[in-house]
């Protein structure tokens, strides 16, 4: 499956594959890579990371830094990428650092809420739909891949102000704990059928 979809956003970018490929066939379309993951799921999700990187003329292989962030080596590319079942998104840009998230949205955030959601979030939740539960954990994972310095706390470190959440797409307000206080931070959402994308750079800390 070719890209099926591309966002310009000023100077990021973000490219989602769907993958619908054997693991023959991504190996057919890449050649040749040692060193994959022993599970099979993990081992088609590297393989289509790296058929969308050829796709998009990058480099096939990046390393990680010690906060677990993708990056080329000798590259002014900055990379983010993100997977879940069945998509992969990848963010870049030749000018600021990145961060891209794709979620599903029928996935049981509720579940899982007292692990991420601030004071202020769950205070408001009893409004919320799975939408708004998505949004929130993505968005937070999209802010937490950015280079703080430190790992963030969800719950502690990330709030997500959803004033602005009113279609399918858009643009919200994060506030970030860095540093001793607390930064602004824009970052921008789109949903495509059962998927929930967000994305932000360090450009956009307001």
């Amino acid at each position: 499956m070719p890209v099926i979809k591309t966002i310009h956003d000023d100077d990021i970018t973000i490219a989602l594959w769907l993958i619908s490929e054997a693991e023959n066939e991504l190996l057919e379309h890449v050649g040749q890579v040692d060193d994959l993951p022993s599970n099979k799921n993990r081992r088609i999700e590297r393989l289509a990371t790296m058929a969308l990187l050829k796709t998009l003329g990058f480099r096939l292989f990046y390393s990680y830094d010690s906060y677990g962030r993708p990056y080329f080596q000798d590259s002014s590319v900055r990379i983010s990428i993100s997977h879940t079942e069945g998509i992969i998104a990848l963010a870049f840009s030749e000018s600021q650092e990145v961060g891209v998230d794709i979620e599903q949205t029928t996935r049981n955030y509720r579940k899982i809420a007292g692990k991420y959601l601030s004071t202020n979030e769950a205070i408001g939740s009893h409004n919320f739909s799975d939408f708004h539960y998505a949004l929130i954990w993505s968005a937070k994972e999209t802010i937490y891949k950015l280079p703080w310095g430190k790992s963030l706390v969800f719950s502690r470190d990330i709030e997500i102000d959803l004033k602005n959440f009113n279609s399918e797409r858009g643009w919200l307000k994060a506030r970030v704990f860095n540093d001793g206080a607390w930064v602004n931070v824009k970052l921008f959402y789109t949903f495509i059928d059962n998927y929930c994308l967000t994305w932000t750079g360090m450009n956009r800390i307001l």
